[in-house]
């Protein structure tokens, strides 16, 4: 195996599976450039898969048509199903037409009419670009969700925008609750394996990426509405599904990712190893869909683990809540079903590789 980055030191890399570290320009700022060196690696390299693994990669793979097909297999969700479910807007209208709920959402193309939603719909509200990557020549541009909760934050955020002038703006009420997701794998008969878990601790504290979780059952509710949802786009491949429970119980659809998950290890210590099976459907091979798995697995990102202890302790978690913060994380060390992510017994270069970054980083 080999793995393809723009990072000259990316922490797979030194896994003791690969067996090559393929330099490539920076998708970000030369889409051309990294798609000649992916397929130039994939000729040299003599690969039989491509398998991209980041929101970029995976939208630029999906969507080009300058890829060789001769030379290996792109392991890619069908370009119109992925565009179908990456463009927000879109999916919620699908969304909707299928009889799930949404948040109250207003389209705007301007700054005018973003006051004008906002107006309408009240505070706190959610200003979602309707893609969160896109293309612009050669470079390909981020984006980020912002909720303002008063008009001055509304008057310091729209000089940031830069994006309206590419994509509309989704304007949409804040639905108070928590959020909840199932993952999944489909394969072209439908679907193959379902996972779930449930972020205990996350970076920063107040909500981001999980350093912290569990794996739980799937909602069979979250479950029957993704498979209606991914079934009727004809999906091929991972999916992350992601909603938000409203205190009187309804889902709310928020998004989906065509992509692995960040804590895709929780999954197969737990007994599905959607890597594997991923490869085998990219084989031709028919698959059963997979039984149950283990609940009550965690799985634990250390160095982000202790980032968030660092921000509770400088006053960013909820207010007095240090002590609580400070024990939990050290409980955490004699959790018997905890394991974790990337420190692993049996492959520690990728720990140690990760630890001089961070401590280089805090320096």
């Amino acid at each position: 195996m080999s793995v393809a980055s723009a990072c000259p030191r990316p922490l797979a890399g030194a896994s003791r599976h690969v067996r090559n570290v393929l330099r490539t320009p920076d998708p970000l700022v030369d889409v051309g450039g990294w798609l000649e060196s992916v397929a130039g690696h994939a000729r040299t390299q003599h690969c039989d898969f491509i398998l991209p693994m980041t929101d970029v990669s995976t939208m630029l793979l999906a969507s080009t048509q300058d890829m060789p097909t001769d030379l290996c297999r792109v392991i890619c969700p069908p370009a119109p199903a992925y565009d179908w479910l990456t463009d927000k807007g879109r999916l919620l209208e699908l969304a909707q037409s299928l009889g799930m709920n949404v948040p109250v959402t207003h389209c705007a193309r301007d700054a005018q009419g973003i006051r004008a939603a906002v107006s309408q719909i009240g505070f706190p509200a959610v200003i979602k670009p309707s893609r969160s990557r896109y293309q612009v020549g050669n470079r390909v541009c981020s984006t980020s969700v912002r909720i303002v909760k008063n008009a001055a934050e509304l008057d310091q955020l729209m000089p940031q925008l830069d994006w309206l002038v590419h994509l509309p703006a989704l304007v949409q009420g804040w639905i108070a609750g928590h959020g909840a997701g199932v993952f999944a794998l489909y394969g072209p008969a439908g679907p193959v394996a379902w996972f779930a878990h449930r972020r205990l601790r996350e970076k920063p504290p107040a909500g981001g990426v999980s350093v912290l979780c569990e794996s739980t059952p799937v909602d069979p509710i979250l479950r029957g509405l993704s498979e209606t949802l991914l079934s009727h786009v004809g999906w091929c491949g991972p999916a992350m599904v992601e909603y938000r429970i409203a205190p009187d119980g309804r889902a709310f659809l928020m998004e989906v990712n065509g992509r692995f998950w960040g804590s895709l290890q929780l999954a197969v210590d737990a007994g599905v190893n959607f890597p594997l099976l991923l490869l085998r459907l990219a084989q031709g091979q028919e698959l059963p869909l997979q039984g149950d798995y283990q609940t009550q697995r965690r799985l634990r990102w250390l160095l982000g683990d202790v980032d968030n202890l660092l921000l509770q302790l400088k006053g960013h978690g909820q207010q007095g809540s240090r002590w609580r913060s400070l024990k939990c994380f050290a409980n955490t060390f004699f959790d018997a079903q905890c394991r974790q992510e990337i420190l692993r017994s049996d492959d520690r270069q990728p720990a140690l590789r990760e630890a001089s970054q961070w401590f280089r980083a805090l320096l």
